[in-house]
């Protein structure tokens, strides 16, 4: 009875240690994933600056480009007086 009750004793023991460590490598990978989310707020705030940058270059390429069609159209229209 007596060697019954040790290894009912060291089976819970060892029940509790595994336990333990689960709950660290739980709590590490929350940790994990809770840095990983704020990386990809961060990632997400980059491409909305990013595609916002590009949308005011295109938008200034856009008239860039009309301003030389103008400057054309005005040097062929000089042409012609």
């Amino acid at each position: 009875m007596e060697e019954s009750v040790s290894q009912m004793t060291t089976m819970l023991s060892n029940i509790l240690e595994h336990h333990g460590r689960a709950n660290q490598r739980l709590a590490s990978l929350e940790e994990d994933l809770t840095h990983a989310k704020l990386e990809e707020e961060k990632l997400k705030a980059m491409i909305e600056a990013l595609e916002k940058e590009k949308s005011e270059m295109n938008a200034k390429v856009a008239l860039m480009e009309r301003k030389d069609l103008y400057d054309l159209l005005e040097a062929k229209m000089e042409g012609f007086k």
